[in-house]
């Protein structure tokens, strides 16, 4: 039996529509799909989406296939549950944010109780452009450091005054100024609106685990300065405009290692900001001295196939499950 904490864990909304439906005239056909699995002490179910998009399709079925897996790998580390009362469980739904013709974005929610004092809870969205089915990211959005900057400013704001204020208030100014700083990694959870941003936190990032997910919206108006005039232009971790070296240029020049250059800076800032131990910080900063070294291998005639495989690779190592 799983009953013993799934009533928590799943209160935070119903988020699926089950079968087919059509969000609008202009939409895509959004088609229900689920992966389970079920054992006396292990329960997992995971649904996503399928639109008849190749892109799209490839994008959220990969997504869930990991989450799949990944679930697999930690009950086989967990071991047997200490009760037969208390299984492990994955329930894993979405929701259709967007669906107008112009974005799709689907949002991801998870709880997952693996033992411990209790369950998880995940968010991850997908935005992709439309008719093609372009996954775009917020790095591609928002103009460099500057827009994150404007994005943290806006974000903190508000924070500050619906969860950090009066007597009721379920954070306090310091969680939400750091769970909310200017950087690309604390607003990964997003779904572009018409007219709005709509940023989603998990527990602990700005409010604390007892106070549960948080949300809010941003008008766009107030970031119009900072939105890039194109989304598929190449937007790496550095400023294109001042690109001096072959590896800078050829990454400037292509949009996809542009997004794997832009993902490397924006996981290694975040692993190098967790490490509190100095030790610990060292030795991420060396690892990543390292992989830049090796982009240096890349210089030549084509790097462009070189740096693909050196990001990809480090991007792996950076993004691999704590052992």
């Amino acid at each position: 039996m799983l009953k013993i904490f799934r009533s928590a864990a799943l209160g935070f909304a119903a988020l699926v529509s089950l079968g087919v439906a059509v969000a609008s005239a202009a939409g895509v056909p959004i088609t229900a799909k689920s992966i389970s699995w079920k054992t006396k002490q292990v329960e997992m179910t995971v649904e996503y989406p399928v639109t008849g998009n190749k892109a799209i399709d490839a994008a959220l079925l990969a997504f869930a296939n990991k989450q799949v897996a990944d679930f697999k790998a930690a009950v086989k580390g967990a071991g047997a549950p200490l009760s037969p009362d208390i299984g492990y469980y994955l329930d894993l739904k979405y929701s259709v944010e967007r669906n107008d013709g112009q974005m799709l974005g689907i949002l991801f929610n998870g709880d997952e109780f693996l033992g411990g004092a209790h369950p998880g809870h995940s968010e991850d969205a997908f935005n992709f452009l439309m008719p093609d089915g372009h996954q775009v990211f917020l790095g591609e959005i928002l103009d460099g450091r500057k827009g994150i900057q404007k994005l943290s400013a806006i974000a903190t704001a508000q924070l500050l005054k619906e969860i950090a204020t009066g007597a009721d208030a379920a954070s306090d100014a310091d969680s939400v100024k750091n769970g909310a700083a200017p950087y690309t990694d604390n607003f990964k959870v997003f779904i572009w609106l018409p007219s709005k941003l709509h940023l989603f936190f998990p527990e602990y990032q700005v409010a604390s685990y007892a106070a549960g997910p948080q949300e809010t919206t941003i008008d766009l108006a107030g970031l119009k300065d900072v939105i890039r005039a194109d989304w598929r232009a190449p937007a790496p971790s550095f400023d294109c405009r001042k690109a001096k070296t072959m590896n800078e240029k050829a990454i400037c020049g292509d949009a996809a290692l542009a997004r794997l250059d832009r993902q490397v800076a924006e996981v290694y800032e975040a692993a190098f900001r967790a490490a509190y131990d100095p030790a610990e910080k060292k030795k991420v900063l060396d690892a990543q001295r390292a992989f830049v070294a090796t982009t240096l291998k890349c210089i030549g005639d084509k790097p462009n196939a070189c740096l693909t495989k050196a990001y990809t690779a480090r991007l792996a190592i950076l993004t691999a499950p704590p052992q």
